[in-house]
């Protein structure tokens, strides 16, 4: 059983016909409460690479040039910006992760509640179930309620999505680019260690661009067992 992939193991829960319904609901309160957490965790996410950003900024512009750290005096910070823009992708790459867990819980819990709480599903209301609390680009399902009410209503909420996403997209570019030309033009930084920083921060980018192809190549499969996906 341990060695079971976590699609068998949810092969195996859609299986079941014998389940408590008490139980069902208590594992589906479950997967939403998980699922909203997500949400949360992605803000943070978020916001933590806002404020890794307003402290390079600070570091660069002010003339804070010391600080006491652990009882000892350190004359010049400046280097510890060295790490600000890896710390910032490793912020990205936790909310694309966070992003996928999201994402395959949303699956089980459709599938699960379509096949032993079929009138769940039916109804219509399911994503009334799920707030999130993250950026509208990372929710995990692109479902709305009131998007039947008018065809400019979805168009409006997709285009909301996708202006979030490039929008975000370009503020991490952006800040990378600003945050290199900086530590490659001051001279107290060494040149090997603003490239040390720059090959880090390539890295984290190109394990995030793969993880979201691998994501994207695995999307559909995710969950077997019919249904719609989200």
């Amino acid at each position: 059983m341990d060695e079971l992939s976590i699609q068998q193991r949810a092969t195996k829960l859609l299986e079941g016909d014998d389940g408590d319904k008490d139980d069902l609901r208590f594992f589906l309160s479950r997967l939403l409460q998980i699922q909203e957490d997500q949400g949360r965790d992605a803000s943070r996410a978020v916001l933590r690479g806002a404020g890794l950003g307003a402290v390079f900024i600070i570091l660069t512009h002010s003339k804070l040039l010391e600080a006491e750290l652990l009882g000892m005096k350190i004359h010049d910070i400046s280097p510890l910006r060295l790490i600000i823009p890896v710390a910032m992708m490793l912020m990205v790459l936790r909310a694309v992760t966070v992003l996928r867990l999201s994402i395959f819980y949303r699956r089980i819990f459709d599938q699960v509640a379509g096949k032993h709480l079929p009138n769940w599903q039916a109804s219509g209301l399911i994503p009334l179930l799920s707030p999130w609390r993250g950026p509208m680009s990372t929710h995990a399902s692109p479902i709305r309620l009131d998007a039947n009410e008018h065809p400019g209503v979805d168009r409006l909420h997709q285009a909301m999505r996708i202006v979030d996403a490039w929008a975000g997209t370009a503020a991490i570019a952006g800040f990378q680019i600003y945050a290199f030309v900086i530590l490659f033009r001051d001279p107290r930084i060494p040149t090997i260690a603003a490239a040390v920083s720059l090959g880090t921060s390539l890295i984290l980018i190109s394990f995030v661009a793969a993880y979201l192809w691998f994501v994207r190549l695995s999307r559909h499969p995710s969950v077997p067992g019919g249904g719609r996906g989200v």
